[in-house]
């Protein structure tokens, strides 16, 4: 703003300057003109007067008198009533100034100066003009230094407020600026600082309130499991409450997950990790039943042997969010794939349904978009990624096909 401000006053006295003192320059330059050609009138009437009273007197008019007639540095032509003319006077150039005298009565009388004398002080005019234009553009400047500062300096207090909005124990003041647009933004960034402040405040206890509200029964559940483990009379009893055992425990780890994750805390780097395996598992032990029962085929290849920087848990969830994507909206097969390329793992999940309509497919892992294709869970699923340093993208709209790219091992 300070650059445009000054740019734009610099600009704007340069064109009255343009427009004021060119035309001024001319004007004393014809100023000067018409003043050295009213002097050598003056002189041209004041010697015919002179020559006029020698002759009358019965006096000689020759060279002398009219070069006693004539100032220093100019010359004088005189034609007597006989015809004769008589020059005398200084040597004026090759285009002198003329001047004739309005009333010599029986004489003619010219004077003549050197060009000279109606251009020695066009310079002079012309200096003044540059050094009052730059004087004016000079002010013009220094004013819209000045101004540029008073409006700029409550602009970049107010953005820096703007950085610290919503930020935690920090309160956003606003500072008087006597601006009344800059004011009213101050007063109104205020105003937004404490809505922001106070919905997170409400979500960070809803977060709170959840998370704890959701570990007691957890824990009961977990007791109840247990008990029920160690009642367990047959082997297939016994898998079953180790299969509840292990979704509680994969429960309490979402949760405690999804909590990082919602309170803005950078995850540490993850541990190398079998992410095919990772995966392969995962899929058989949660997924498979279901596509069974939907009478669908679920495949993971391979079962081992693609290492990745990506937490398991992250890794699972993705997964859930993409096949449960596939399974409610997609139709025939589905394959997931784990492989590595060019330093990355590659997490791809794919199915033979209709796909994603092209109309949404760029905001498909928008949150709340109202779609039978998208909606929170590839929201989560690709903020999850992210924190791991990758990418979550659908690089096939039919049929639909989506990858997580993640940082190979």
């Amino acid at each position: 703003m300070r650059r445009r401000l000054l740019l734009s006053t610099g600009l704007i006295a340069l064109v009255a300057v343009l427009v004021l003192g060119v035309p001024l320059g001319l004007v004393g330059t014809r100023l000067l003109r018409q003043r050295a050609e009213a002097r050598l009138e003056r002189e041209a009437d004041a010697a015919a007067v002179a020559l006029g009273r020698r002759l009358r007197a019965g006096k000689p008019v020759d060279a002398g008198a009219v070069r006693a007639a004539a100032r220093p540095g100019d010359r004088l032509e005189v034609v007597l009533p006989d015809r004769r003319r008589i020059a005398a006077g200084a040597d004026v150039g090759a285009r002198p100034i003329r001047a004739s005298a309005a009333r010599a009565g029986a004489l003619s009388v010219t004077a003549l100066a050197p060009a000279t004398d109606r251009t020695d002080d066009v310079g002079g005019v012309w200096l003044a003009v540059i050094v009052l234009s730059l004087v004016a553009v000079g002010t013009a400047v220094g004013l819209a230094l000045v101004q540029g500062r008073r409006l700029a300096a409550p602009m970049e207090r107010l953005a820096a407020r703007v950085g610290r909005v919503a930020e935690p124990g920090v309160s956003v003041d606003a500072h008087p600026s006597g601006i009344a647009e800059l004011d009213a933004i101050g007063a109104a960034l205020v105003d937004a600082d404490r809505r922001v402040e106070d919905a997170l405040r409400r979500e960070r206890e809803f977060s709170d309130n959840a998370s704890h509200q959701l570990r007691t029964p957890l824990a009961g559940l977990r007791m109840r499991l247990e008990e029920l483990r160690a009642l367990a009379t047959t082997d297939d009893a016994a898998a079953e409450a180790d299969a509840a055992l292990g979704q509680v425990d994969r429960l309490v780890g979402t949760i405690e997950h999804l909590e990082a994750l919602a309170r803005g805390r950078a995850p540490g780097a993850a541990a190398p990790a079998d992410l095919a395996r990772v995966v392969a598992d995962h899929v058989a032990d949660e997924w498979a039943p279901r596509f069974a029962a939907a009478g669908r085929a679920l495949t993971a290849r391979p079962p081992h042997g693609v290492g990745a920087r990506l937490a398991p848990e992250a890794a699972r969830q993705v997964v859930d969010v993409l096949l449960d994507n596939a399974l409610r909206h997609g139709a025939g097969a589905t394959t997931v794939r784990v492989t590595a390329a060019r330093g990355w793992a590659l997490l791809r999940v794919g199915d033979e349904g209709p796909g994603v309509p092209p109309a949404r497919a760029a905001e498909l892992f928008e949150r709340g978009v109202s779609s039978a294709n998208g909606g929170v869970g590839l929201a989560v699923a690709r903020e999850l990624v992210r924190r791991e340093g990758g990418e979550l993208s659908l690089v096939h709209a039919k049929p639909a096909c989506f990858e997580a790219a993640v940082p190979a091992d």
